[in-house]
């Protein structure tokens, strides 16, 4: 009898232990685990996506206690790897949410979502997704289009303000230049008019050298031929030079032409068009050749030497 009482003591016991005791909650069969593979920071960063799906990188970080930076490389690598999918968020990189992908089932197994292929990426998130790129891609271009636009402009004004520049130069110098070239010109023409040889023929100098400067002011260095001035190459009309004529020849002939009368080198260059200093020279040559004759020192002239007659003199008197 006592063993009975025992016995149902004993049972009551147990029933009572069973009925009050808290029964352990199973793990929850939708959070997936670590996958293989991942462990330190991507492994933290995966628990906490895996228990708050559709989180932030503020809010992960903020679960993990790492910084957003070492959340957003974890993520990355995870993604990388397949174990977590992203959905893009409406406006910056902070509001994309993270969710783990779900483990394939095994054969025989439930994946607790009775036989339901997990969700992937709505068409509505991709929609968003091309959207946001589609804008960004639209805003590049029209910055871009801005910037260089912006560029042409800039360089249109330097490139203007240079060519102001450049203007105002060659303007300057060319004032300059001529006003040297009339001053050498007047000068020139007071010694013609004078008839004083020597300064007229450093004042042709003058000339001659100022109407260089005022070439090279001006940069008028190229003919219409497209021949460069002063190769020789070309005349004022942009035509081919002639061939250099002989002065002396020429200067016998003038003052054989006008026996009876004396010239300066001036006066015969006038006349055959052509430099009074080269005149001069060709004349001095004439006279230490005995054909042509100095009249007079100042201002300096000469004339044709006279024939020379039969007793070794000549026809004509000469005056010192």
């Amino acid at each position: 009898m006592a063993a009975d009482i025992t016995t149902a003591n004993t049972i009551a016991t147990d029933a009572q232990v069973a009925a009050t005791a808290p029964a352990t909650a199973p793990a929850d069969p939708t959070t997936p685990a670590v996958p293989a593979g991942v462990s330190g920071d991507g492994a933290a960063v995966f628990g906490a996506v895996a228990a708050t799906p559709d989180a932030t990188i503020p809010a992960l970080a903020t679960a993990t206690g790492l910084t957003r930076a070492v959340v957003k490389n974890a993520l990355t690598e995870l993604v990388a790897a397949g174990h977590v999918t992203r959905t893009p968020g409406a406006k910056g990189a902070n509001t994309d949410t993270w969710a783990p992908v779900p483990a394939a089932p095994s054969d025989g197994t439930s994946d607790g979502t009775d036989g339901e292929a997990p969700a992937g990426v709505s068409a509505d998130a991709i929609a968003a997704a091309v959207k946001i790129m589609q804008d960004e891609a639209d805003r590049r271009a029209a910055a871009e289009a801005d910037l260089q636009k912006a560029i042409a402009d800039e360089e249109a004004r330097r490139a203007q303000a240079v060519a102001e520049l450049a203007r105002r130069q060659t303007a300057e110098a060319t004032r300059r230049a001529l006003s040297d070239l009339i001053a050498a010109a007047t000068t020139a023409y007071a010694a013609v008019a004078a008839e004083d040889d020597a300064a007229m023929t450093a004042g042709l100098d003058r000339v001659y050298a100022a109407t260089a400067e005022v070439r090279r002011a001006t940069k008028a260095t190229v003919r219409s031929t497209g021949t460069t001035a002063g190769s020789g190459n070309g005349n004022r009309n942009g035509g081919h030079r002639a061939a250099p004529r002989p002065l002396r020849p020429e200067v016998i002939a003038h003052l054989a032409a006008h026996p009876d009368t004396d010239f300066t080198p001036g006066e015969i260059g006038r006349v055959l068009e052509r430099s009074s200093g080269a005149v001069a020279n060709a004349l001095a040559t004439m006279a230490e050749r005995g054909e042509a004759v100095m009249t007079s020192e100042k201002p300096v002239r000469y004339r044709a030497a006279a024939p020379v007659t039969d007793d070794g003199g000549q026809s004509g008197a000469v005056t010192a």
